[in-house]
């Protein structure tokens, strides 16, 4: 089968996710003599809702660049990646919720650690199809390095162990260690360098991106 409907139905879902992030933001409601004075006040504490708001968007926008390059170098698709797809789907069309949640509750634990769980289940999701596909159903080209494939394999899986660490780190009530843990995380998804894998077609060649 041919991966162009799960690409379709998989960028319509990340479309949906980044246009539901926003619209968890509301224009505040103010009254009062001095419109202005109250209007920057609520603003600025609505700044947790904006922080969270730009944080899920640059994750789910890594997330669908890792998406796009692993689709890049399949050259066919099944009944398994199917699902595993899905499950990865579900996984983030969920984000939106602990983003409302800990831009409402900034600072609470249980809020982050939501915020943790699920980034940490899509990361382990997004882990399962990316093990399938190269060593299990063998949909990308077999003309790949597989050396680069294990590499990329490496570089995924630190992703949720990141996110796991990270919350675990929250629960402890250690925050610095929580946000530099999470930051890392954000290092292991896509990178050129780990992912730049030569793919020769006859006598010439052209660059296809493993990352994730």
């Amino acid at each position: 089968m041919p991966t162009s409907r799960i690409e379709a139905f998989s960028d319509g879902v990340f479309a949906i996710i980044v246009t539901l992030l926003v619209l968890e933001i509301h224009v505040p409601q103010v009254q009062g003599q001095d419109i202005s004075a109250v209007l920057e006040r609520s603003l600025l504490a609505m700044a947790p809702k904006f922080l969270s708001y730009i944080l899920s968007f640059v994750i789910v926008c890594i997330w669908w660049v890792a998406h796009h390059h692993l689709f890049h170098i399949l050259k066919r698709s099944d009944r398994g990646l199917l699902w595993l797809n899905s499950l990865f789907l579900l996984w983030l069309a969920f984000i939106p919720f602990p983003t409302a949640l800990m831009g409402d509750f900034p600072g609470v634990r249980l809020a982050v650690m939501c915020y943790g769980a699920v980034t940490t289940l899509a990361g382990v999701s997004f882990c399962l199809m990316r093990y399938y596909v190269f060593y299990v159903g063998k949909l990308v080209d077999e003309r790949i390095d597989r050396r680069l494939l294990k590499l990329a394999m490496m570089r995924s899986v630190m992703n949720p162990v990141l996110h796991c660490i990270a919350g675990i780190a929250r629960l402890c009530r250690y925050p610095a260690l929580d946000c530099s843990l999470h930051h890392s995380s954000l290092d292991v998804l896509p990178s050129k360098q780990a992912g730049e894998i030569w793919v020769f077609r006859g006598v010439g060649a052209r660059i296809a991106t493993v990352s994730g």
